[in-house]
């Protein structure tokens, strides 16, 4: 009769366009001996900026050598250096986590060119990597942005899978996120290379791609479905990233050859960096840029900070009088750490118990009004003790004049 009972069935999921990589992604099919894969092709001319920053460096590369323990790697070509970023089908790392798509890039000359190949399907992992390699050829070190604890591993582990010796095993790493840290975290609240985009290069990223934290499950979604469509996203995020790296790499690159030249009206940046270079063991440099600190920035910026790299520093070259003197402007803030340090340098090396005291009672009060006089704080035990013994020291030294005072009558 034509009738049908119950539920009809749904045919929607039917309808459902399937469109395939090739058709939302401009790119190429890639051969290599374990099949074909596709890959996105970029190339940024040598004029290219991602905000204000240029992604090829002005100057040699020797600083950030040093900085990565690799010196050997400053006489080595620029070109020979890999960008690299993975997107993945989890977040968690493991033998579990497979690298679906793979964004690297080196400079070429003038330009700075990268590659995106892109998993179709899990079969196409041993084309990916062999394709990874081919790109890679002449690597002498790899660049990252946390890729020391995921990326690479990651890398490793697929390579092992599929019975590969990997490229990057026991290659020079140079992980972007580490220098970050070091330059900008007492300003920044968050190293994330989005937010060094924004702060640092002036750069907000495009609200097309897809966030970091979706893209295991978009790729889940299309292997599912066959829907290329909302993996866009995903290739924007991830050229985004690489291209970052390179431009994050061209400006430590430049900073770490002249730190002195840097163009930065920020004291916590300078004086940040002015540690970083004292560590690599560049004493003046590191002066030079604490003293730079503390004259830029606007007059609400904290000034303490340099003012105490810099102490420290002249401290530990035995040059006590000139930073008595940068403590001195310090304790003016009521800094424990500079009323400490003028304690024991008045005391010990200027002989005036008197005036070492008065920085115990200067830092006592303080300390009192900023912890309610918890009576138990290890600060207030230390200058606590270090009054008791100040004052023995006084009284002692006035007992003595006055019996001299004595014998002499």
């Amino acid at each position: 009769m034509g009738v049908s009972l119950g539920l009809q069935p749904d045919t929607s999921a039917a309808r459902k366009p399937r469109r395939p990589i090739e058709q939302v992604v401009s790119g190429r099919e890639v051969q290599t001996n374990y099949g074909s894969l596709f890959s996105s092709f970029h190339e940024y001319s040598s004029g290219y900026l991602l905000g204000s920053q240029r992604l090829l460096p002005n100057y040699s590369h020797h600083g950030i050598a040093r900085w990565a323990r690799a010196p050997h790697l400053a006489e080595t070509s620029i070109e020979n250096f890999i960008f690299l970023d993975t997107e993945t089908t989890g977040l968690s790392g493991g033998t579990g986590t497979m690298a679906f798509m793979v964004g690297v890039g080196r400079y070429r000359g003038n330009s700075f060119v990268m590659e995106q190949f892109f998993l179709r399907g899990p079969a196409e992992e041993a084309a990916l990597l062999a394709a990874l390699e081919q790109f890679c050829a002449g690597m002498a070190a790899v660049v990252t942005y946390n890729g020391k604890s995921f990326d690479i591993p990651i890398l490793n582990t697929r390579y092992v899978l599929q019975g590969f010796s990997s490229p990057f095993e026991d290659l020079p790493h140079v992980d972007l996120l580490h220098l970050t840290r070091r330059i900008w975290k007492a300003r920044l609240e968050q190293c994330t290379l989005g937010n060094i985009e924004n702060k640092i290069f002036g750069l907000t990223r495009d609200m097309d791609e897809v966030p970091g934290y979706l893209i295991p499950e978009y790729y889940a979604q299309y292997l599912r479905e066959g829907d290329a469509e909302p993996l866009k996203g995903i290739f924007v995020h991830n050229e985004q990233d690489v291209v970052s790296l390179a431009a994050l790499f061209a400006l430590f690159t430049d900073v770490l050859s002249d730190p002195t030249a840097w163009n930065n009206s920020s004291s916590q940046d300078l004086t940040s960096l002015g540690r970083l270079v004292e560590q690599l063991g560049d004493s003046d440099t590191a002066l030079s840029l604490y003293e730079k600190g503390r004259q830029v920035g606007s007059p609400s910026e904290p000034r303490v900070e340099p003012l105490l790299a810099q102490a420290r520093l002249l401290k530990r070259q035995n040059r006590l009088a000139e930073a008595a003197e940068l403590w001195a402007q310090a304790a003016e803030a009521g800094t424990i750490e500079a009323l400490e340090e003028l304690a024991k340098y008045y005391e010990h090396h200027c002989g005036e118990p008197a005036r070492a005291l008065a920085c115990t009672e200067q830092a006592l009060t303080y300390l009192h009004g900023c912890l309610d006089g918890a009576p138990q704080s290890a600060l207030i035990v230390g200058f606590n003790h270090r009054r008791e013994r100040l004052l023995q020291k006084i009284n002692k030294h006035n007992q003595a004049a006055e019996n001299h005072s004595s014998e002499s009558c």
